[in-house]
């Protein structure tokens, strides 16, 4: 009744005040309501964060369910919910044992709850979203990826027919920021998928990223070739890079050498045969050798004279006659040589390799003159260069070193930030001044102004009863004067009953 009373009382007393002091009093409530407002949105509010995002809606639809029972505020923007800083770590621990979210989709837990009725249709789109929800759970595990969506299509074997479609999957994978799957992880993808399902052949498993970029490896063997050429080139350059930019840092300093590397990789696979004959070198190739020796008997007499005369014609002498016949064959052929070479690929045919280096920079009247490496050291450079690389000048290999002067990037000094200190106890100081200085200058007069009528406009209704005559003003007050002004009056012409009343409102 008290708090009615006033207000009643204010608003009399508001009407019975002049038009100007109503305006001003209706600026100042005005002037009021715009600082409460600014302080408002001043004044800190709690930091909220993002405990999901991008949840499916069945997913989402949980959250938010587990929320309200743990009565927790939340907030939900731009498919995504916020809950408090301070317990997005603790919640996300609560809802995970809880196993929320399941990950986009269901998983094999869809088939705990069996109901009566289930026709062999409905039971095999249940096994392929199980199938889908499972195999988006494991390839979430995948450290840079951020969400998964995993489709399967398997074919319904028919007896009509004679063709045989085989099934097919497709993954669509969001990375996370700055992520970037590796040939070795979408192969992995790839193989989870075929081996999960039945009858998947890899090769007829897609997987593509957030912006429609084929991750996956592509069917035709010569591309498939051209991308593992281009992945092997750029390794062996990363390799050269590295070590150079290693051994030359050490010598100029960290940040100062910059190594590039081109490697020309000679990819072709040769096959040569060769036959070569030397016209110097002789060989034999057969021998043959053939020999004969003959040896025939004759008897007779010695021919002449004696065997003429008388008593020597009975003797008779045997003698032995010998023949002989040798034969040899010899063939020779020149020396001849076959050779099959088979060339590996993937050979360097040319190195070129590019490298600026820092000079050096000197302090010369508070400013940094910068002073380029001399020729000695430029040759020193390209020596080392050289044989890192294993310089070959036959295959046209190339070593350029320049020195240059690098931009410089100011190190920040770890310290003390006293403006961010400043500017945060501003933040709070701030609306308690203000609101310190409008209690005081604004509403607490702005009270007393209104208390003031009513005081006054009591105190004459008591003289007037207690003289039981009617009051009369001096004619020379005006219907405008101030109440104040008129009380004054009458305290100064009839001081005895304004004590009495005064006398009585203590008592009371």
């Amino acid at each position: 009744m008290a708090i009615a009373d006033t207000i009643k009382t204010f608003i009399e007393n508001f009407k019975n005040f002049p038009t100007n002091r109503k305006i001003a009093i209706v600026a100042v409530l005005l002037i009021i309501i715009a600082l409460g407002i600014t302080m408002f949105l001043w004044l800190p509010k709690q930091d909220y964060q993002i405990l999901y995002t991008n949840l499916s809606p069945e997913d989402a639809g949980n959250v938010i369910t587990k929320l309200k029972e743990k009565k927790v505020p939340y907030n939900v923007k731009d498919n995504a919910i916020l809950v408090p800083s301070n317990k997005v770590h603790e919640l996300r621990l609560e809802l995970a044992a809880q196993g929320i979210p399941s990950g986009g989709g269901a998983g094999f837990e869809i088939f705990d709850k069996t109901s009566i009725g289930l026709t062999e249709f409905s039971q095999r789109v249940n096994y392929v979203r199980a199938l889908q929800g499972e195999l988006a759970r494991t390839i979430k595990q995948i450290q840079e990826v951020d969400q998964v969506r995993v489709h399967i299509a398997i074919p319904e074997k028919s007896i009509f027919t004679e063709k045989e479609d085989h099934p097919t999957a497709s993954v669509v994978l969001k990375l996370k920021p700055g992520r970037t799957l590796n040939k070795e992880q979408v192969t992995s993808v790839v193989h989870l998928v075929s081996s999960s399902v039945e009858g998947l052949s890899p090769q007829y498993v897609t997987v593509v990223d957030q912006y429609g970029n084929l991750l996956s490896a592509p069917k035709d063997n010569t591309q498939l070739v051209q991308t593992e050429q281009i992945e092997y080139k750029k390794n062996i350059e990363k390799a050269y890079e590295k070590n150079i930019q290693s051994m030359l840092e050490n010598i100029v300093g960290k940040g100062k050498a910059v190594v590039r590397v081109s490697a020309d990789i000679d990819f072709s696979k040769v096959e040569k045969l060769e036959e070569k004959y030397d016209p110097d070198t002789i060989a034999i190739r057969n021998e043959q050798r053939t020999q004969e020796k003959t040896m025939s008997p004759q008897t007779g007499g010695i021919p002449g004279v004696l065997s003429n005369q008388p008593g020597q014609g009975q003797t008779t002498a045997s003698q032995n006659i010998q023949s002989q016949r040798q034969q040899e064959s010899i063939n020779y052929e020149v020396s001849k040589s076959i050779s099959k070479i088979l060339q590996s690929t993937g050979q360097i045919k040319k190195i070129s390799v590019a490298v600026l280096v820092d000079g050096i920079y000197k302090d010369e009247k508070g400013k940094k003159v910068y002073t380029p490496r001399s020729e000695e050291e430029i040759k020193k450079y390209q020596e080392l260069v050289r044989a890192a690389i294993g310089y070959n000048k036959e295959r046209g290999d190339l070593i350029i070193v320049e020195s240059m002067p690098f931009e410089s990037i100011p190190e920040e000094k770890p310290g003390i930030d006293y403006m961010a200190i400043l500017l945060t106890i501003l933040k709070y100081l701030i609306p308690l001044i203000i609101t310190f200085l409008v209690i005081l200058f604004v509403i607490k007069p702005l009270i007393e102004l209104l208390k003031k009528p009513v005081e006054a406009k009591r105190m004459a209704k008591e003289i007037t009863i207690s003289e039981q005559a009617p009051y009369k003003y001096p004619p020379t007050v005006s219907a405008e004067k101030d109440i104040i002004e008129q009380i004054n009056e009458m305290v100064k012409s009839n001081p005895k009953k304004v004590v009495s009343v005064l006398r009585e409102w203590m008592t009371e």
